[in-house]
């Protein structure tokens, strides 16, 4: 059922979810740059964060990542 929960959630956010812009960060003050073998780059410059809009994108990364990651909206 959770599979089919993640397929309607991705669904209604194409269809009728507003994106709001936000960067990505650890309690390290890292921040998501971008993906490199399919695990999350992190860096120490506010400059190279990578902005995001989709909500599925930080779902995504939450879900491959090692560490705690959280959002903040810009």
């Amino acid at each position: 059922m959770a599979r089919f929960k993640g397929i309607w959630d991705d669904l209604t956010e194409l269809l009728g979810e507003e994106s709001r812009t936000y960067i990505v960060w650890n309690d390290e003050a890292q921040f998501f740059s971008g993906l490199r073998g399919g695990k999350p780059v992190l860096s120490e410059s506010y400059d190279d964060a990578k902005p995001l809009e989709r909500e599925s994108q930080f779902r995504t990364l939450k879900r491959i990542s090692d560490i705690p990651i959280f959002k903040e909206y810009i």
